[in-house]
Order: C-alpha cells, then sequence, then structure tokens
C-alpha cells in the first residue's frame, strides 16, 4: 500500500480529491485532513465548472 503526502505539509494525506471537467479529463490530488478544504477549492479555481470527488482513505 502506497502513502501518500499532503503537498501543503507534507503530513499523511488522508484525502484525495478529484476533478472531472466536461468531456472527461480527470485530475487528482491528496491532502491531509486540515488542508482539504484548501485543495479542494484549489481544484475550483484552477478547473472552474467540475465535478469534485473527495475520497477518505
Amino acid at each position: 500500500m502506497s502513502h501518500h503526502v499532503c503537498g501543503d505539509c507534507g503530513e499523511l494525506a488522508v484525502w484525495e480529491i478529484s476533478s472531472t471537467v466536461d468531456g472527461g479529463a480527470t485530475t487528482a490530488m491528496v491532502a491531509c485532513a486540515v488542508h482539504r478544504l484548501d485543495a479542494t477549492e484549489h481544484m475550483l479555481n484552477q478547473y472552474g465548472n467540475v465535478t469534485i470527488t473527495e475520497s477518505l482513505g
């Protein structure tokens, strides 16, 4: 099992935030519990009209 670290603080990431844009392209980032909302806001600002999926794991 691979572990990912939060891009903001380097702590263990427990959330994966993925974004699907119109047309089917998907991108994802991971975040710790503290930075989950920051990562979600970043995805919305970066990609505009998207579907955001957050997965705890």
